[in-house]
């Protein structure tokens, strides 16, 4: 569509709804009128039933937000009434910390590197459904199996693949329409994975904070020196399906569709360098999480608008990456300038758990996927990639062609 033909973003962003397929492809310009003119506007999520929220837009307001946990709350951190606890996503200090306490040693880079080559065998296995085909549709055949794949046998030593398929099609659902109903529906799957491990596992008062597996450690760890509530082991279950289903499935098709609309970047996906030099800017320009709310515990300002005790926060944290105060030229990809501390992952106690797990499963992904391919690129020309809304930016679907290489 030509540049006179588009809306208004000023237009657009008065009421505006994250969730709205409709505005969905204008996001970038609206947010970018927004961080201009109106950093703190009022916005409408169908999904919330109470009259809105204020969205904080600016990378210096959203670094302020997450910086500081005493004046912004985490609890009811999703954008819709959510009957179900996710810890520690909406826990707050002191209970946070806890939580994290037990949970971060199992999630650190070291300690889910031992699961490498069952991660390398998962992906080999997507990439042998579609490499006789010379063709893909990325999310449904390589993302979506990839990342659930991971999470079922790495994280939660689950052969039952109908339980998996379950979870995947809730989380799909969530991704666009975050209802209670669909929170309840995963949190019920979340249950069945703890029945599962505390039978198996048994009191497990022996083992308690010794466990080298989540599950277990959820059944047998304690948090301030008490055993986990099992709304609270169900809540950790819930973060982890949608982080691991979800956020992970999102950042694997963003680069993917960059990498078809630009196919000079396979020559820095095929360098081992890139996980440290070029990965941070993918995640920067396409923020697999898009936006988290908050709830203002004081009287306090951001971004020339004062909030009171009670208001609630949208931190967007795709419009912050843009942010061209902090990133020059913020809204373009490019390698070549310095553009340390994005807000991908977020920022300050509730930086992102499974960060590692993330970033691990997008080398291993590419670095699998690329051995057998080359040349990937949109199966029609002028293909417009089309994305999620909501809570989570990554393509819907992304359908490539591709050519085979000599290895594997």
């Amino acid at each position: 569509m030509s540049a006179e033909l588009r809306p208004d973003p000023a237009e657009l962003l008065e009421g505006y709804d994250p969730f709205d397929e409709q505005t969905a492809p204008y996001k970038w310009e609206i947010l970018a009128h927004a961080r201009r003119e109106c950093p703190v506007p009022h916005v409408v999520p169908r999904t919330d039933p109470d009259g809105g929220y204020r969205m904080i837009t600016r990378y210096r307001d959203v670094r302020y937000v997450l910086e500081h946990p005493e004046l912004f709350a985490s609890a009811q951190s999703a954008v819709t009434p959510n009957p179900v606890r996710l810890p520690p996503l909406d826990s707050d200090p002191p209970l946070q910390q806890e939580f994290r306490k037990l949970l971060n040693p199992l999630m650190s880079r070291s300690s889910l590197l031992r699961f490498e080559p069952q991660m390398r065998e998962i992906a080999r296995a997507a990439i042998e459904g579609f490499i006789d085909d010379g063709r893909l549709e990325f999310v449904s055949q390589f993302a979506i199996p990839f990342s659930a794949g991971v999470l079922s046998r790495v994280i939660f030593d689950e052969s039952d693949q109908q339980r998996v398929q379950s979870a995947l099609e809730v989380v799909a659902v969530l991704a666009s329409d975050p209802s209670p109903e669909a929170f309840g529906r995963l949190a019920a799957l979340a249950g069945e994975y703890i029945s599962k491990r505390a039978a198996s596992t048994g009191s497990g008062e022996a083992a308690a904070g010794t466990s080298e597996d989540i599950l277990t450690a959820l059944v047998t760890g304690t948090i301030g020196g008490r055993p986990l509530t099992e709304e609270e082991r169900v809540g950790v279950v819930t973060v982890l399906f949608l982080a691991g289903l979800d956020t992970t499935r999102g950042a694997l098709g963003n680069i993917a569709a960059q990498l078809a609309r630009d196919p000079d970047l396979e020559r820095r996906l095929r360098d081992p360098q890139w996980i440290r030099r070029d990965m941070d800017e993918f995640l920067r320009f396409e923020s697999p999480v898009a936006i988290m709310a908050r709830t203002a515990t004081a009287e306090v300002e951001v971004g020339g608008h004062r909030f009171t005790a009670g208001d609630r926060l949208l931190v967007n944290f795709g419009s912050a990456n843009r942010d061209d105060a902090q990133f020059a030229d913020g809204d373009r990809l490019d390698f070549e300038l310095a553009r340390p501390g994005n807000v991908a992952f977020g920022l300050g106690i509730h930086r992102c758990l499974g960060s590692n797990l993330a970033r691990l499963q997008l080398e291993i992904g590419w670095d699998e996927l690329l051995r057998r391919v080359t040349g990937l690129r949109f199966a029609e020309d002028g293909y417009e990639v089309r994305y999620d809304t909501g809570m989570v930016h990554g393509p819907t679907e992304i359908p490539l062609v591709f050519d085979r290489t000599d290895s594997g």
